[in-house]
């Protein structure tokens, strides 16, 4: 148990079922709007900042996260599946899918460890087309997707998957989205072949620049 946390209990809306402490549970990541902790088959995203404070971040909300849970059936994008609430039954938290980094510095020296060279071309070619089926989803249901950042990329076993849905916006109309995430997809499209040639052993500082300022012009 970590000593620098007051325990917290949650309950899954789902099942109701009880965890005394999330601390017990293995932390799989952090960042500036909360903690990550591994249960079972699944994650759970331990929100910071109140109610009011999401809202006017734009960070995951009871309403948004329940949306997400009934509208959104994707392939490539983690999205949530369950709700967290504290013992008073207040939101403090989504439940996703866990997905097993495998290119993480643990799992070296275990038969599940992949260098990213180690995928192929068709691992990639089957990741954008998996993405760009979700991202029709996302327009179809009027869902902004927003965000894409470094941390929003794991690579699992079939390759590149998208996480961290948080600050994702649910828009008025599907044609309001439909540009934006067209560019959104592209814009992934690019990075994952950024990531690509970022692999060449003979790559330059210069090549990288070149190649940062192409995956911008994508967009």
């Amino acid at each position: 148990m970590n000593k620098k946390h007051e325990p917290i209990t949650v309950i899954l809306k789902n099942n109701l079922e009880e965890i005394p402490n999330i601390y017990d549970l293995e932390m799989v990541g952090s960042g500036h709007d909360g903690q990550v902790f591994k249960y079972q088959n699944r994650v759970l995203k331990l929100l910071k900042y109140n109610i009011e404070t999401r809202k006017n971040k734009n960070l995951m909300t009871f309403d948004k996260a329940i949306y997400f849970e009934k509208n959104l059936i994707l392939k490539r994008i983690t999205t949530p599946i369950d709700s967290m609430l504290d013992i008073n039954g207040i939101y403090i938290g989504p439940v996703m899918e866990y997905l097993d980094d495998v290119t993480s510095e643990k799992k070296k020296g275990t038969p599940r460890y992949k260098k990213t060279g180690d995928f192929t071309c068709g691992d990639l070619v089957c990741s954008v087309l998996d993405l760009e089926e979700d991202f029709n989803e996302l327009t179809k249901n009027r869902v902004q997707a927003k965000d894409l950042n470094r941390g929003s990329y794991i690579y699992t076993t079939d390759f590149m998957h998208l996480c961290d849905m948080d600050k994702y916006l649910i828009k008025s109309s599907s044609s309001s989205v439909d540009d934006l995430n067209k560019r959104s997809l592209n814009f992934v499209i690019a990075k994952f072949l950024y990531y690509e040639m970022k692999k060449t052993e003979n790559i330059n500082k210069d090549d990288l620049k070149k190649l940062s300022n192409w995956v911008k012009k994508t967009v």
